[in-house]
């Protein structure tokens, strides 16, 4: 349902609040809340557009809370810019690569001063697409920010704590991509490589650089990838590594469903929303396939079968799927009729809208995109989130029933 211009003016006054409040920054290093707080109000700004009216105030309370949680952090202790730096994306490029995190700071805030969203991201995708600083979210950033548009804020001064992570950790990179390419020796598909992949070895952690970081040291994303991506359309690869990752959240591990499932699609999502403004598709698209393997060959328990698809269930109502367990829902998804795939993406939009996991609300938002991009895996796409939104909707009223991780 839309809403009203009252309706449209009191969202765009309460987002461009919030969003002035990120746009300051703390001089210690950002937990996990402070690095996702961005990316969480543009994906919440997204689901505020499509929510519906009965849940409109509980999403909009969502979003209040992000400057609460915000300001609870501590007093902001780096300075907005004074005078603009002469030559910015020069500066700032020299400062993300000797680890000067003022002088990122200070470029940046100049950079976004005299260049547009579009341009900003066409300045720093090639640089920000293969680092893993910021949790290697600056790509999840820029690709949301050209749907952000609100008045009286610089939106993109909201990167400022991810640009000034990446600087603080200069090394954290996805390498293999800068080595010479193989022949190619298989004859398999770039599916094929990834339904059962396996690291050897375990991360120190399951957040997402160790996680990378020991695919790129050990040769494993070089040794799968490095013959099969070269190639590849964008097209193609979108289709191929979001079907993986969405069967991942239907198939794979139910403990990793509300990080591990979610990063292993949203991150490649956004690493292929920046191929074009790159000006390197493939580039792109090789970090992107890094992101699924990573995830696959870690946190993987089983197989995944690229024809599966759910049982159709038994007689349920779409309003009240999410309340039926991950498995149900998602198979709900899968066969609903075009009556019922409204109701019950309403019912995700809504929950996600309502929901206080930052994750649950990137993932709905990434899905909705994928299954736009890729109509033909759309019911596949739909039952992802719909399995998601059900896990949350289980633990929060079982929690001891699943495991986060």
């Amino acid at each position: 349902m839309q809403s009203n211009q009252h309706e449209h003016s009191t969202d765009s006054a309460l987002l461009s609040d919030v969003a002035h409040v990120l746009t300051s920054i703390h001089q210690e290093p950002p937990g996990s809340f402070v690095l996702h707080a961005p990316l969480e109000l543009m994906a919440r700004a997204e689901l505020l557009r499509l929510v519906s009216p009965a849940s409109r105030d509980q999403a909009r309370q969502r979003i209040a809370e992000i400057a609460t949680a915000w300001s609870s952090t501590g007093t902001p202790d780096w300075p907005s810019q004074g005078e603009l730096v002469d030559d910015p994306l020069e500066v700032l490029n020299a400062a993300l690569s000797e680890g000067d995190i003022n002088a990122a700071d200070h470029a940046y805030q100049s950079l976004c001063q005299q260049r547009s969203a579009s341009e900003l991201i066409a300045d720093l995708a090639g640089s920000v697409l293969p680092q893993l600083g910021g949790a290697a979210h600056g790509s999840i950033f820029f690709e949301l920010l050209p749907r952000f548009t609100i008045s009286g804020v610089k939106a993109a001064l909201m990167a400022r704590t991810v640009v000034a992570d990446l600087a603080r950790h200069p090394d954290w990179r996805i390498t293999w991509i800068n080595q010479p390419r193989p022949p190619r020796h298989h004859s398999d598909s770039l599916i094929d490589r990834l339904l059962t992949p396996t690291s050897g070895e375990k991360p120190e952690s399951t957040f997402i650089h160790p996680i990378m970081s020991l695919i790129d040291r050990n040769g494993l994303a070089s040794e799968v990838l490095a013959d099969i991506t070269e190639g590849l359309s964008l097209k193609q690869a979108r289709r191929e590594l979001l079907r993986v990752a969405a069967h991942s959240m239907l198939q794979d591990d139910p403990a990793h469903a509300p990080y591990g499932w979610t990063h292993c699609l949203t991150l490649p999502h956004s690493a292929l929303a920046m191929a074009e403004p790159s000006g390197d598709p493939q580039r792109a698209i090789d970090i992107a396939a890094t992101y699924v393997l990573g995830y696959r060959a870690t946190q993987s328990a089983r197989a995944i079968d690229p024809n599966w698809k759910p049982q159709p269930p038994a007689h349920m109502e779409a309003d009240t799927a999410l309340e039926a367990g991950p498995e149900t829902a998602a198979a709900h998804a899968w066969h609903a009729t075009n009556t019922e795939q409204s109701v019950l993406t309403q019912a995700i939009v809504d929950y996600a809208a309502s929901h206080p996991d930052a994750h649950l609300a990137k993932y709905t938002v990434a899905t909705l995109d994928a299954a736009r991009l890729d109509p033909e895996a759309a019911h596949l796409f739909r039952a992802a989130a719909a399995y998601l939104a059900a896990w949350w909707h289980q633990h929060d009223n079982n929690p001891t029933s699943t495991t986060t991780n």
